[in-house]
């Protein structure tokens, strides 16, 4: 059995979620011995119809301040007690589920770093299981990308821990690879899928979607 872990950081909205949820559910449908275990902060990651072979689990939840801040949601807690319960559960569930494949769902280092620990007990315990970043095209305007990701040194956590940087997006409409300032050795791992589509889109929308899936599964297995 295959094993894919995959590590949504959405703290309170549906979108992120949702895609990774559709990008799950496709390689369910075309991966008949693949399991996939999703470790997330969303609230609302319960309100979906999970379907065989894929489960997950919640993480306390945070809320999101202003300039990349954030706050314990519901537990009481203080920020820095919570992001190590969150952290030491996400080691935890990596080091006995031991995933084939790593998903992380746009933040390098994850929410606040908390990811810092499970990469690189990966790299080092479990160096066959590939590592593999997910964007978006476009995530901000250029200079505030640029500003947040040389802030959180980003691009080192690429060069040191990702096989592959996955964008959702074409490069024909943006390409973060020029617009973000990506460095060479960055710029080799992306690969643009084109775009997910959304049910009841339009019939372009459909073929891009299928396009994205299928990518995403031939570069990753």
């Amino acid at each position: 059995m295959k094993k894919l872990m995959v590590y949504s950081h959405d703290t309170f909205g549906l979108g992120n979620i949702r895609r990774m949820l559709s990008i799950c559910k496709y390689l369910i449908d075309s991966i008949p011995d693949l399991s996939i275990l999703i470790v997330s902060g969303s609230p609302m990651v319960h309100t979906f119809r999970i379907p065989q072979r894929i489960d997950y689990i919640k993480l306390p939840c945070l809320r999101r301040t202003e300039q990349e801040g954030y706050s314990v949601k519901y537990l009481g807690t203080d920020i820095g007690e919570t992001m190590r319960l969150r952290s030491e559960l996400i080691l935890s569930a990596a080091s006995h589920f031991r995933p084939d494949l790593f998903l992380v769902d746009k933040k390098p280092y994850g929410v606040k770093k908390e990811l810092k620990g499970v990469l690189h007990y990966l790299k080092i315990h479990l160096p066959e299981t590939k590592q593999v970043l997910l964007l978006r095209d476009i995530l901000d305007s250029p200079e505030a990308t640029i500003k947040l990701w040389r802030q959180n040194r980003y691009q080192e956590a690429i060069r040191l821990f990702y096989d592959l940087v996955l964008v959702v997006g074409s490069p024909e409409v943006f390409d973060p690879r020029k617009e973000y300032r990506m460095s060479p050795s960055v710029s080799e791992k992306v690969r643009l899928c084109g775009y997910i589509r959304r049910e009841g889109g339009s019939k372009s929308g459909r073929r891009s979607g299928r396009s994205s899936n299928w990518r995403m599964k031939s570069w990753c297995w």
